[in-house]
């Protein structure tokens, strides 16, 4: 009997690609993962996207449609680009289709194969190569970052705003970054976060690899998660780049590479048995998904499996407090890559509920989140309509805090609330008891 060839994206770079997806059903080929969408259209209510623009191809259904007909050969890329791009830049990635979907098919997962296929940035090249140096020219990334905060210091970037150079396309990430980023840094805590960085610790009980915001743009939040965590546990911290932003913004194959460097590492350190934690969600879902980027090498997986096993959310480390029974109503924003429901999900909640009890504001599967992971850098024009959704809901239920489980998501969502209702706030999980 013949075996059929499965369609693929490219299969000329297949390592570029993922060579399976896992779903509720088992590990499936990508082919067959958004093979399994019927179109029943269940979806179509939860994608912010379409309910913003009305249009089919960007529906859940529609992004999965296109990705199967292009692995079938009976759409072209090349003469179809502009619209295949669309489709990839618009998908927020927030796993809200997956979480309406009956077959549980991960369309977020889809959009980043055609990114993969599709080549090229979706970021501003500016910010692009910022970023990218975090990885692979760390001291690089450094002189910027604190050369970048010495020009908005002194007002520099205050004199683009106004001369209108900060409209230009390539630079118009540098003024959205100037419109959500805090004015001042908490210099104390930074140095607090270094000390720990660069102290020879010995025999650790937990590793803390702190998120990108919290090592340079909330340092404060990377020194509540530290101050928590050694109450129990004796903290080694550690800046590796988990490989996430290449897993989203670029190659896949470097991805692979620093998520394996962070695992020998890992294995290196008293067997590979400590626990890792992290204070983004988006990290936690990507280090604890990370076996799936190594299922071509066996030994590989093995040890990625090892390691997911080991990553823990700051979850673990927060304990609850009871409040006093006059407190404004909280609620929790979503906002993550890829899921919007889990373990992890149901822990929040859980907390949240047993803290606050009745002032805890239960949110429909309908109610807008803050986009993940720097989706506003990438499609501003649909970032903004998005955020407001999450105002006006947050304003509907007279929400006083919303709890985020990135910093990414809180300084996002503080900047909406700060001009359109000031009577909210957004933080960290965290920082839950103050």
């Amino acid at each position: 009997m013949t075996d059929f060839p499965v369609p693929q994206l490219d299969p000329h770079a297949s390592k570029k690609h993922l060579s399976s997806l896992p779903t509720p059903f088992g590990q499936r080929s990508v082919y067959d993962s958004v093979s399994f969408c019927n179109r029943c259209g269940s979806c179509q209510q939860a994608c912010p996207t379409y309910l913003l623009s009305a249009q089919e191809p960007l529906s859940p259904r529609g992004r999965n449609q296109a990705v199967r007909l292009l692995m079938e050969g009976k759409i072209n890329l090349a003469q179809n680009r502009p619209l295949l791009e669309k489709l990839a830049a618009s998908c927020l990635l927030c796993g809200r289709c997956t979480q309406a979907c009956a077959g549980k098919i991960p369309t977020a997962q889809h959009m980043l194969e055609l990114r993969r296929a599709l080549g090229g940035s979706l970021l501003p090249a500016g910010l692009q190569f910022l970023l990218s140096c975090r990885a692979r020219r760390p001291q690089l990334f450094a002189f910027l970052v604190q050369t970048a905060r010495l020009l908005r210091r002194i007002g520099a970037v205050r004199l683009m705003r106004m001369s209108g150079l900060l409209s230009l396309p390539s630079l118009s990430w540098i003024r959205h970054a100037d419109d959500i980023l805090p004015r001042a840094l908490h210099e104390k805590a930074r140095k607090q976060l270094l000390c720990h960085t660069r102290a020879a610790v010995q025999k650790p009980t937990l590793i803390y690899l702190p998120s990108l915001e919290a090592q340079w743009l909330m340092p404060d939040l990377g020194a509540s998660v530290l101050t928590q965590a050694a109450q129990k546990h004796t903290v080694s911290v550690w800046h590796d780049p988990s490989g996430l932003f290449e897993y989203v913004y670029a190659d896949l194959r470097q991805s692979r590479r620093l998520l394996r460097r962070l695992i020998r590492r890992h294995q290196h350190t008293t067997g590979g048995r400590l626990p890792v934690l992290t204070d983004s969600i988006d990290v936690y879902l990507f280090l604890r998904s990370a076996p799936q980027l190594f299922e071509r090498w066996p030994a590989l997986q093995k040890q990625a499996r090892r390691f997911a096993s080991c990553v823990s959310f700051v979850t673990d480390i927060l304990k609850p407090r009871p409040q006093k029974a006059e407190q404004t109503n909280v609620r929790l924003d979503y906002s993550a890559l890829f899921a919007r429901e889990g373990e992890v999900f149901e822990r929040v909640q859980k907390i949240l509920k047993t803290q606050f009890k009745k002032n805890f504001v239960e949110c429909w599967y309908k109610d807008a989140d803050t986009p993940a992971f720097g989706y506003s850098f990438v499609r501003h024009n649909l970032a903004a309509p998005v955020c407001l959704q999450a105002v006006r809901s947050i304003a509907r239920t007279q929400t006083g805090t919303v709890f985020t489980l990135s910093g990414l998501s809180a300084l996002e969502l503080n900047f909406y609330l700060k001009r359109f209702y000031p009577h909210a706030r957004a933080d960290h999980l965290v920082r839950l008891n103050g």
